[in-house]
């Protein structure tokens, strides 16, 4: 049958091979046709291509050629040209073998020169028609672009009957002759004739592809029958000796089965092969050695019952022990012996009563089920007995063997491990920075409450949630992936995490892998927290300190502007002193002196910001100091209305300037800010008498007070704002927009004060801030009133001053006084002059601000020269308030008007 079988296949191949040659054949066949006509018009359309690219190029290279031509010979007549042998030779040109150019007038298309004269003088319809042998004159069509134009002839119907070529215009006109255009047609005749060639050659080619295929075909059929003629001898040989081998290999496996079936497990199979009957042999060997194995001795069966640790006993179905391990015997004290036949309940180890329950033995062997329970003993061990129903071959209970395991210290294991389970629960509660344990997974498995608390989150919006979603940024969430890759850790990485309220807040992370006993990373431990106050205060200290570099930066404006201030000033008092009252400019020197003057208070208010914030307290007329604030204020909001409502006979207040100031400046920019399309502020001053205060929130004693309120018409507020208003950090601006810190110190201030602040808002009603300041019955400080006199004087003055014009202008100034001034331009020169002419100079007048020795240190090397010089001190950013100056020195704010120079030095130099 095997023979048979391989020989069906064989048969098969060569029907279905001779069946698919003789179909391959008329596939070729049918092939070779469509393709002879497929490519045939394919050759025939490219041929028609390249013919016609041909004829284009000539026509150009011949239109350039006449160009050159005409342009070398500007003086030749058209008819000369006509004549002209070289001309004509160039005019008219072959294309290869299939067409030529020519030469036609552009105006009615007739031809002028070709290399037959039998087309000159026609038109080049009719001469189109003569070449190609139309019976009848067809339209002459015309296509391209006036630079390079395609002609053919088309009959009524609109089909080409002849499309022979291209005109090309030549772009210089000969001398007294017409405008030319150079033409190139394809004869007919010679076109047909190359085709019909290529169509011949395309032809034969085909034909002797076909028949080379056909012949290579059937000697591969032969070659192919002769081979599998030898195979299937091959094939049939083969099957002879493998049917004989298979016959062999059954035998010897018969034999084996029924060895083994007899229980001869030493019986082997000898030389088993290496196909797939002698590795079933081989499988046989090893399963009868590995079954002569396993089968054990009933004395290995004692020895291995004997030598488990824990109690084991069987008992039928009665309940009574039909055996038990040595294990057993010790636990219970009992020899074996003694224990057979007995009731299983009543075995009882010494002092151990009770310890093995009945009704898990009858449940065992009455309902067949297995049953575990943790018995206790009254010495304190704790045993796991473990109750299993055997069952015979019917599957009816037919004894049972119980197994007690003494579990004490797995207990006392257990009860250590709940104890610690408990501290780290306790410690990861307690924590005092948000603490989560993120999964291998990315899943946040567990978090303690002060996450819940720094972040709003609810347990069931984060457990189980992938911990990505936190994240307010991908770039920063990429970032701690990749340093945690790189370093195994993060330490105090700066992020920004989302609360739950969907705000986003600061926070700061660190992050550790967690690893198991082999090392590998199962997880990581976060911690973190909200660092929103912390942020907070770090953007006050970096506002503190621009505000410091500000304050320092408008001192130095300040000193450049008082110099320019006090240049103004004295250019003006001195041309005031040369010209008469009723000199056309006098008023308006008068007007610059004015406002120059206005803007030294400018710059004074502007400075008083900059004193310390020490708190010293003077008496101050309130409204002298609203007026400053206000003042101020005003220049830079000109969208704002700001009405004044001063009591006039106003008390005085003990406060410090300056703290003040700063909280009037806080109350007008709130205001300000609630009313961003601008509104009224009404600032209003009045003296009150209190005798029962009713706030809790500030302690007032009765007595008289300075009422001092700022009124707005922004927004307003309701009560639960109002209620957190003197809160740190609270602010119901947006983010970046506000500290939350202006109220608060607001707060402080005037409580240092023993003062008090009311508030009065409600929601588009604006709102009214209310400060009460103790009244005081001292007199306000004020400034001593400038006194419009000069006073000349005599003497010799030093002038120390580094900006060269400022120094012209005080030196004209002091000599309009009366006195000789010598100039210095900085402390060394001034210092050298001094050691020199010391006994003729009677004052110096010394810049506190120059390059070099400074006016302090260039003071300090006068008097080590002359302990007696008399020195004022001169400065646009410093004033008697703001630096301690050595004993003796008087000092002279810039810019000083004549008047106040005068009467300065008038008093040195009288003292």
């Amino acid at each position: 049958m095997g023979i048979v079988a391989g020989f069906i296949p064989l048969v098969c191949m060569l029907l279905i091979f001779g069946l698919f040659s003789d179909g391959l054949l008329y596939d070729l066949h049918q092939s070779l046709t469509d393709l002879k006509g497929r490519e045939g018009q394919r050759l025939e359309s490219q041929q028609h291509r390249l013919i016609h690219q041909q004829v284009r190029q000539k026509a150009l290279d011949v239109a350039q050629d006449l160009s050159l031509y005409i342009k070398n010979h500007p003086k030749q007549t058209w008819q000369e040209m006509r004549q002209d042998p070289i001309f004509r030779e160039v005019a008219s040109q072959p294309v290869g073998m299939v067409g030529e150019t020519f030469l036609i007038s552009a105006q009615d298309k007739k031809i002028l020169v070709h290399s037959d004269k039998g087309y000159q003088d026609q038109s080049l319809a009719k001469a189109l028609r003569l070449q190609g042998k139309v019976p009848e004159i067809p339209k002459l069509h015309f296509a391209g672009t006036p630079s390079l134009r395609e002609f053919s002839l088309v009959q009524e119907q609109g089909r080409n009957v002849f499309c022979h070529g291209f005109l090309v215009p030549l772009h210089l006109k000969p001398f007294q002759g017409p405008e030319l255009m150079v033409g190139a047609w394809v004869h007919t005749g010679e076109m047909d004739q190359i085709i019909a060639q290529s169509r011949a050659i395309f032809k034969t080619a085909l034909n002797v592809t076909g028949t080379i295929i056909e012949t290579r075909l059937g000697q591969f059929r032969r070659h192919f029958f002769y081979v599998l003629a030898t195979l299937g001898l091959l094939a049939f040989l083969a099957s002879a000796v493998l049917a004989r081998r298979l016959i062999g290999q059954v035998t010897d496996l018969t034999q084996a089965a029924e060895a083994f079936d007899a229980g001869n497990l030493s019986y082997r199979i000898l030389d088993p092969g290496r196909d797939e009957l002698g590795q079933l042999a081989r499988t046989l060997n090893r399963m009868a050695a590995s079954l002569d194995e396993n089968t054990i001795s009933r004395m290995d069966w004692e020895n291995t019952f004997n030598v488990l640790p824990d109690p084991v006993v069987l008992v039928d179905t009665e309940g009574h022990v039909t055996r038990l391990n040595r294990a057993a015997a010790l636990f219970l004290d009992v020899f074996p012996e003694e224990a057979l036949g007995c009731y299983a309940p009543d075995l009882n180890p010494p002092g151990r009563e009770d310890w093995f329950p009945e009704h898990t033995l009858l449940q065992a062997l009455n309902e067949g089920q297995r049953t575990r329970m943790e018995s206790c003993t009254a010495n304190g061990h704790t045993f796991l007995v473990t109750v299993d129903p055997c069952r015979d071959q019917k599957g009816e209970v037919s004894a049972a063997v119980f197994v007690a395991r003494d579990i004490t210290a797995l207990k006392q294991m257990q009860k250590e491990l709940a104890h610690a389970t408990h501290f780290l629960d306790q410690l990861i509660e307690s924590a005092p920075l948000g603490l989560t344990f993120i999964n291998s997974e990315g899943l946040i498995i567990k978090a303690n409450s002060q996450f819940y608390q720094e972040f709003g989150y609810k347990p069931d919006e984060v457990l189980n949630r992938h911990y990505s979603f936190l994240y307010t940024s991908e770039k920063e969430h990429q970032q701690v992936l990749a340093e945690l890759k790189a370093k195994g850790e993060v330490l105090g990485h700066q992020v920004q995490l989302h609360h739950s309220s969907r705000q986003t807040v600061p926070a700061r992370i660190s992050i550790r892998k967690l690893h198991d006993e082999e090392g590998g990373v199962f997880g990581s431990v976060c911690l973190v927290s909200n660092i929103s106050e912390e942020v907070s205060l770090r953007r006050q200290l970096e506002q503190a300190q621009k505000q410091e570099v500000i304050a320092t930066l408008a001192g130095s404006l300040a000193h450049n502007f008082n110099n320019l201030l006090m240049v103004i000033m004295g250019l003006t008092t001195l041309i005031l002193s040369k010209i008469t009252v009723d000199d056309p400019v006098y008023t308006d020197l008068v007007d610059i002196e004015r406002q120059v003057r206005a803007g030294r208070e400018i710059t004074r208010k502007l400075l008083s910001f900059r004193r310390a914030s020490d708190f010293h307290t003077r008496p101050v007329d309130l409204n002298n100091l609203l007026e400053t604030i206000a003042d101020m204020f005003a220049r830079t909001r000109p969208e704002l209305v700001i009405r004044k409502e001063l009591s006039p006979k106003l008390p005085a207040v003990e406060v410090d300037s300056s703290q003040i100031q700063q909280v009037l400046m806080n109350l007008l920019i709130n205001a300000w800010q609630a009313m961003p399309g601008g509104g009224e502020i009404t600032l209003q001053t009045r003296a009150v008498h209190l005798t029962d205060w009713h706030d809790n929130n500030w302690d007032l004693e009765p007595g008289a007070y300075v009422c001092l309120s700022v009124t707005d018409t922004g927004v307003g507020m309701d009560e639960e704002t109002v209620s957190h208003l003197y809160k740190p950090f609270f602010t119901t601006k947006e983010p970046g927009h506000g500290s939350g810190l202006g109220l608060a110190s607001a707060l402080r201030i005037m409580k240092n004060h023993r003062g008090a602040i009311q508030v009065r808002s409600k929601p588009g009603e604006g709102s009214a801030f209310t400060l009460f300041f103790p009244a005081s019955s001292a007199r306000p400080a004020e400034m001593d009133p400038e006194e419009k006199h000069i006073v000349p004087g005599q003497g010799t003055i030093l002038l120390v001053e580094d900006e060269p014009t400022l120094r012209r202008v005080s030196r004209k100034l002091l000599e309009k006084l009366g006195y000789q001034v010598i100039e210095a331009a900085n402390g060394e020169e001034a210092l050298h002059i001094y050691a020199d002419r010391n006994q003729e100079i009677d004052l110096v007048l010394l810049d506190l601000i120059m390059p070099g020795l400074n006016g302090l240190q260039t003071l300090e090397a006068l008097r080590s020269l002359d302990p007696q010089v008399k020195v004022i001190l001169c400065s646009g950013i410093a004033d008697t308030e703001e630096e301690t100056l050595p004993e003796g020195v008087s000092f002279m704010p810039k810019p000083f008007p004549l008047e106040i120079l005068s009467q300065k030095v008038a008093a040195i130099l009288a003292a």
